[in-house]
């Protein structure tokens, strides 16, 4: 019966033991995947012109809708040119995890989404599109579609436009398209399951 009893302690130690290796295995296993997969973005090539969508303001690149919008190879080439003038623009508008009084100083005519909407710096503001294409010779025009988590725990999506321009071989802020942002947005997924977002004023008025 001793005997019985010390073989079935060596058994459950044993056991302990290897769960413990196993644990250990798949939290380093596991730290490797982590590390192995960090995204470090890629060329997508849109129209036969080719986009850097890599660090930094990688999310940002990301949010560029370039496809189904009536975009010629010119066009394109030149949005490929100022994407990261953009992108770096989009970032210092998020303003995340940063102080108010940190943040780059911005030129005053560019609206502030933080500052209309009265967001506090502990809201998290993403952006989910940049997109609404119009392109000339010398400038860029495009709405950027923002989100945000409001007080009642549902996503908040917010619109204003831009209007870029050519300088220096820089492509630099300009002005708004518009007096007034588009504002909040009333959002709906359609038919095929992807989200359609309005203007609210534009959705009450309909």
């Amino acid at each position: 019966m001793q005997r019985e009893q010390q073989v079935h302690r060596w058994h459950t130690y044993r056991k302990r033991f290897e769960s413990l290796v196993f644990g250990l295995g798949l939290l380093f296993s596991s730290g490797c995947s982590t590390e192995y997969f960090v995204d470090k973005g890629h060329v997508d090539g849109v129209g036969g012109i080719a986009f850097e969508i890599k660090p930094p303001y990688l999310n940002e690149k990301k949010a560029f809708n370039l496809r189904g919008e009536s975009l010629s190879p010119a066009d394109l080439q030149k949005i490929s040119e100022a994407m990261p003038f953009i992108a770096a623009f989009t970032n210092a508008q998020l303003g995340n995890g940063i102080s108010p009084a940190l943040l780059p100083v911005s030129e005053p005519k560019v609206r502030s989404i933080r500052e209309i909407q009265k967001l506090n710096a502990d809201t998290f503001l993403s952006v989910k599109t940049i997109q609404n294409w119009q392109i000339t010779a010398q400038q860029i025009e495009f709405n950027i579609d923002y989100f945000y988590t409001g007080q009642d725990g549902q996503f908040v999506y917010y619109r204003d436009n831009y209007v870029f321009k050519s300088n220096k071989q820089k492509w630099v802020f300009e002005k708004h398209a518009t007096a007034e942002p588009e504002g909040v947005l009333a959002c709906e997924k359609n038919s095929s399951g992807w989200r359609v977002c309005v203007p609210l004023k534009r959705a009450k008025e309909n």
